[in-house]
């Protein structure tokens, strides 16, 4: 299996809160743009260890991607068809603010073979909404979801993000009433996460706003978890909840180290050696300027800035803290397969990780409890600080 990720780095504005690789814009060259996607594309696909692979998944993120024509994304679709096999149930995924699109673009996306839509929702409160630098409204939310399904979308995420300063656990239920509303197939729930190096963080340094305590973001998460399941959409990841069957195939490629290609400015592909211990694993990250993305893509179709090999220990500590973001868990017997020891000679923490009830050990391996998905990051830390 492949999954296929390709990064549209613009937007109309840029949040106070992102870190991600974006670039506010009104004008972009999409053009030449999507033709250094289509060279990197052809380059890759022929790549050994990609070479061959059916393509189960593929997704425009960014940035905004919806800015991009319907017809440059159906024709980039057209340019992975032709360089690769793809799979008969593909999934297709379009993130999209709701500020910037309409029903007409929703059709012609949906014609271009988009199948699903993930919605940058994030809270359905004016105020919030404009203390996240948001550009849309929540008017512009509720039209947005309703001309999707207008447009003959049948599997929609929202987004939430939580924990914003100045909300309460009143503003939260009212979110999440209204999201339910709407039954979407998947939900998306985030804390509001203060990056280094952002507006928002800067404001937060300076006495601007003040985060919530750890206190009142720990009952909002748990009454996410709470709610979600409950109106039948359950956890299968710490932040990421579906209806059965319409879990996001995408970002479970991630989880589970299935080999991605990413294509685009600044975007990160992985090719695993699952039967290799010694060289596990490469990974890499493209140049992050557009401009010197499409100059070396369009030359050489590959416009690599990093590359990283993976030491045996790195691989065995990524697979288990990406694992164990699954409700699923660890299979122990499989982490046993492949690297050749038992988990918990790789990761003698884990013991204690029970003992103080952050993790839970079955006959199939191991999870995050209840308590332990709200110290994920502790748990998955503890693993590199194993002796």
């Amino acid at each position: 299996m492949l999954a296929i990720y390709l990064h549209i780095p613009w937007c109309l504005e840029r949040c106070p809160y992102c870190d991600f690789n974006t670039r506010a814009a009104r004008s972009w060259p999409e053009a030449d743009y999507a033709a250094a996607l289509k060279r990197e594309l052809q380059e890759r696909l022929a790549q050994e260890g990609f070479a061959g692979r059916e393509v189960t998944t593929i997704f425009f993120g960014g940035g905004t991607p919806s800015l991009f024509a319907a017809h440059t994304m159906a024709s980039l679709i057209d340019s992975i068809a032709a360089a690769g096999s793809l799979a008969s149930e593909l999934e297709i995924t379009l993130e999209t603010n709701p500020g910037s699109t309409d029903e007409a673009r929703l059709r012609d996306f949906r014609s271009a073979g988009i199948n699903r839509l993930s919605l940058g929702v994030q809270t359905f409160h004016e105020g919030h909404l404009h203390a996240l630098g948001r550009q849309h409204g929540a008017d512009d939310s509720r039209r947005v979801l309703r001309e999707a399904r207008a447009a003959g979308f049948a599997n929609l995420s929202l987004d939430l993000i939580h924990a914003i300063p100045g909300q309460s656990a009143a503003d939260l239920e009212a979110d999440l009433d209204e999201a339910l509303s709407f039954e979407t197939e998947h939900v998306s729930a985030y804390a509001l996460t203060f990056e280094p190096g952002t507006p928002m963080t800067r404001d937060l340094e300076r006495g601007r706003i003040q985060r919530l305590s750890n206190e009142d973001e720990a009952a909002m998460f748990e009454r996410i978890h709470e709610r979600l399941p409950a109106a039948g959409l359950p956890s299968y990841e710490i932040s990421n909840f579906a209806r059965p069957g319409f879990e996001a195939r995408h970002n479970q490629a991630y989880w589970r180290g299935t080999p991605y290609i990413g294509v685009g400015a600044g975007a990160h592909s992985f090719l695993p050696r699952p039967t290799d211990r010694e060289n596990p694993g490469r990974r890499w990250m493209n140049l992050r300027e557009p401009g010197e993305y499409i100059e070396a893509a369009s030359r050489d179709g590959l416009a690599e800035a990093e590359a990283e090999e993976l030491t045996a220990h790195q691989a065995m500590g990524e697979h288990i803290w990406l694992a164990l973001r699954e409700s699923r868990g660890l299979d122990a017997q499989a982490f046993e397969q492949r690297f050749g020891c038992p988990t918990e000679s790789a990761w003698p923490a884990a013991a204690n990780l029970v003992e103080t009830g952050l993790l839970t050990r079955d006959a199939e391996g191991w999870k995050l409890s209840a308590r332990g998905r709200l110290f994920a990051d502790r748990v998955f830390a503890s693993f590199f600080e194993s002796p």
